[in-house]
């Protein structure tokens, strides 16, 4: 820091010279010849004020009179190197008072804070504007690393940044998960842990995308985010996730988000195998007493396939409808179609394409018994008497490849959609 500078001169017995302090502009009054008449007060006093005008300079006179004429100039001192301690998302800046030359205090302090690429940023919380005392502290800080200087400020005048503190380092928010994150079976649940979030926020657990991701049942302790920005968590992985990688993200009312992945590798709910079995001595011709077997990888949840169906553990049979219909299915194939009128909403069963267009070339209606065994996960539909339609469905001479399609709200006993198609060579019934 410079030391006060003064500049001196003696012009006889006035015995009131006038006085001038200035700050960071001391040697404009070296050499100031001061005289006795009023002329020539007046004349150095505009030129002190010209010289001593703005945010860096202070002036004040006193009264001239016989004596040396003198004139000094102070320089604004600089702030000291501060120190920075992070809790959490909060950073508290603190540094050593400074004096002015003489001993004189300073009004208060401005803070600056910079990232490591030395831009600055404003400071905010109790360390915005001039800071009456050598404390402060930014809170919800953005993180980073960053650094702080300080200047000291006495009314219009502010003298220069002093050395930055050490790197303040403010942490990112994080999700830990602290259990498996390999689910083999639904629904399930993930355990872990957030922390550096902002205090006071509540969390919002979505799938895949912090935005517009499908939001999880979630406990989060405590409910909300504590001073000290760490939460447990414990979320619900539903039946409705796909088998894959998957990301949790944990968001927060403030703005605050992290996320983790786990993987879903359960088992697929599907049909395994679908059966067309010729039950008369026609081959190739649909008629009474032939059958439709379909079998599940998992057991089924009856409501699912029959609305106000209830206990998936024992057999369900119901009399049911089946169609066939002409060019209805895949590729222009013959199609059926299975209707139970005593479910509520209907079968929720699917639909089989034949694989050729040779079996009708008009609507066939049979009735028909349906059963579900839960214990071999299997859907047997046997044809009764055919009860509408023109003449016979034909004699299929070719070998076509039946494909069936499950209804797409079934579900096995844990909730889980089921996927996939089976099918079945050779169709001759």
């Amino acid at each position: 820091m410079a030391r006060p500078k003064a500049a001196e001169h003696d012009d006889g017995d006035d015995p009131s010279p006038p006085r001038a302090v200035c700050l960071r502009s001391s040697a404009l009054f070296r050499g100031l010849s001061v005289r006795r008449r009023s002329r020539s007060i007046v004349i150095a006093f505009v030129v002190a004020a010209l010289t001593c005008v703005g945010p860096a300079a202070l002036a004040a006179w006193n009264k001239s009179g016989n004596g040396n004429g003198r004139s000094a100039a102070i320089t604004m001192p600089a702030g000291n190197a501060p120190t920075s301690a992070v809790s959490n998302r909060n950073v508290t800046v603190s540094w050593a008072a400074v004096t002015m030359p003489g001993g004189g205090a300073v009004d208060g302090y401005k803070v600056f804070r910079y990232n490591d690429a030395g831009t600055a940023f404003p400071a905010f919380g109790s360390c915005a504007g001039v800071v009456a005392g050598v404390t402060c502290t930014e809170i919800a800080v953005t993180p980073g690393s960053w650094h702080y200087q300080v200047a000291p400020v006495l009314k219009l005048w502010q003298g220069a940044e002093g050395p930055a503190s050490a790197s303040a380092t403010v942490s990112a928010p994080e999700l830990n998960l602290t259990g498996s994150t390999n689910i083999t079976s639904l629904p399930d649940t993930l355990n872990g842990t957030v922390s550096n979030y902002i205090p006071g926020q509540t969390l919002t657990m979505r799938l895949d995308d912090p935005t517009s991701g499908q939001v999880l049942t979630a406990t989060v302790t405590p409910n909300s985010i504590p001073a000290g920005g760490t939460a447990s968590f414990q979320v619900t992985v539903p039946n409705t996730v796909v088998n894959g990688s998957h990301t949790l993200f944990a968001v927060g009312t403030a703005g605050d988000q992290a996320s983790g992945g786990f993987t879903v590798a359960a088992p697929l709910f599907t049909p395994t195998s679908l059966a067309l079995i010729n039950g008369s001595t026609q081959a190739g011709r649909m008629q009474e007493t032939d059958s439709i077997q379909v079998t599940y990888s998992q057991p089924l949840a009856v409501a699912s396939l029959c609305g106000g169906a209830t206990d998936d553990t024992q057999p369900l049979t119901m009399p049911g409808v089946v169609q066939l219909l002409s060019d209805a299915g895949t590729s222009g194939h013959d199609l059926l179609t299975i209707n139970a009128p005593t479910c509520t909403g209907g079968l929720n069963f699917g639909s089989i394409s034949l694989g050729s267009s040779d079996f009708a070339t008009s609507t066939h209606q049979f009735d028909a018994v349906i059963t579900y065994t839960p214990a071999n996960r299997t859907i047997t539909i046997v044809l009764g008497a055919r009860n509408s339609g023109g003449p016979q469905p034909s004699k299929v001479d070719e070998s076509g490849t039946a494909t069936y399609t499950p209804g797409p709200a079934m579900k096995d006993t844990t909730g889980r959609l089921i996927t996939g198609t089976a099918s079945s060579t050779g169709v001759q019934f």
